[in-house]
């Protein structure tokens, strides 16, 4: 595989922070709506430090394999589209995972999924 253009790599590096600070507003919201508490030092803190890095190596790596993996289907569009599904899936799979902690309590929501979540996407 050929190294990735300049371009490439800043729409690589565009879409994954992106979607990395998206999903990071989703987990926010949601343990702030069920009033989830990962530590003493706060949710912010959590989330800046294990949750953006995280978010960003998933994101970026992702969407740049799975671009460049379906390169041969097209120029730019049918890869950006395949790429963006794979990194929307992917934040969808890490906020199960981290937005609706199993380990905690459902005290405000039930599974810890808030109530604005729609019934349709599963979490």
């Amino acid at each position: 595989m050929a190294k990735p253009s300049k371009f490439e790599s800043f729409v690589f590096v565009v879409v994954g922070v992106a979607g990395a600070f998206g999903f990071l507003t989703l987990v926010r919201r949601a343990w702030d709506t069920c009033a989830v508490k990962i530590n003493d030092l706060g949710n912010g803190v959590t989330l800046l430090f294990l949750g953006l890095p995280v978010a960003l190596i998933v994101n970026i790596g992702l969407f740049g394999l799975v671009f460049r993996l379906s390169k041969g289907q097209g120029k730019f569009v049918k890869p950006f589209l395949a790429a963006a599904i794979a990194v929307a899936l992917a934040d969808l799979a890490l906020f199960s995972w981290a937005g609706t902690p199993a380990t905690l309590p459902a005290s405000v929501c039930p599974a810890n999924v808030p109530a604005w979540w729609p019934e349709w996407i599963p979490t």
